[in-house]
């Protein structure tokens, strides 16, 4: 009975995203918006948004800027968007107000931080990429994430899609519920709890421990590495020195 229910969860799951994807492919660009705050006093971007893309980009600069591209089935105003300071933080806020009618407003969100901003990022659906950032949390409920330069540590808490991840200072800590996942060029210890999907771990300079559900896991080049748990899936790994299964 268990096994059923989940079985039927997951397909409501499939069902309703793929209803949900049809929907926005129908949607069309209403309307372009531009944002700016001066950053001269922060050192952080919180990001509250809820479908569309997002993708950050840290340069020489010492302004946020946001290029909000809005699309919806008809022009309308029942939609959240805003660029405010709190405290040491530029807040981010694209999303539909919590009016449990997300789906009818898609916004695409290009911003441009001064490099090494610090990142807290909760989003609903669609892709997301940072490059160039300071340490970053992610709280992504679907879509893929591709992070590369993060002068800091890296948190991801994801429910599906794949991550893809390059060259981070600090420690990297992934949940994940489905997907694959492929990081490289790590200075610190990683630490991955993944549902199901392949896991590639390339060039860390610390551990890597994994806990995974199913799916292959290739590791090349670490430290250590530590499998607490593995449902299924072949194992490989090469150029580590002290391996505990």
């Amino acid at each position: 009975m268990t096994n059923t229910f989940k079985r039927l969860t997951l397909l409501s799951a499939i069902l309703l995203s793929t209803q949900a994807l049809a929907w926005n492919n129908e949607l069309t660009l209403q309307e372009t918006k531009q944002l700016t705050l001066d950053s001269q006093s922060l050192s952080t971007l919180t990001v509250e948004a809820g479908s569309g893309f997002l993708n950050i980009v840290g340069s020489n600069t010492n302004s946020v800027t946001v290029k909000a591209e809005i699309y919806q089935d008809q022009p309308h105003n029942n939609y959240c968007l805003s660029l405010k300071q709190r405290a040491k933080s530029a807040e981010l806020i694209a999303n539909s107000c919590n009016n449990h009618d997300e789906d009818s407003t898609r916004i695409d969100l290009t911003v441009s931080i001064p490099a090494k901003f610090k990142l807290n990022i909760n989003d609903g659906s669609g892709s997301l990429s940072i490059d160039n950032a300071g340490a970053t949390t992610i709280h992504d409920g679907s879509g893929k994430i591709i992070i590369n330069n993060i002068t800091g540590s890296l948190n991801i808490d994801d429910g599906s899609g794949s991550i893809n991840a390059r060259d981070i200072e600090g420690k990297v800590v992934i949940n994940d519920g489905s997907g694959s996942i492929k990081l490289a060029n790590s200075l610190s210890d990683v630490k991955i709890h993944d549902g199901s999907g392949t896991i590639n771990v390339q060039n860390t300079s610390g551990g890597v421990t994994v806990n995974d559900g199913s799916g292959g896991i290739y590791i090349d080049t670490a430290q250590s590495f530590t499998l607490l748990t593995d449902g299924s899936g072949s194992v490989k790994i090469e150029n580590v020195e002290n391996v505990k299964q």
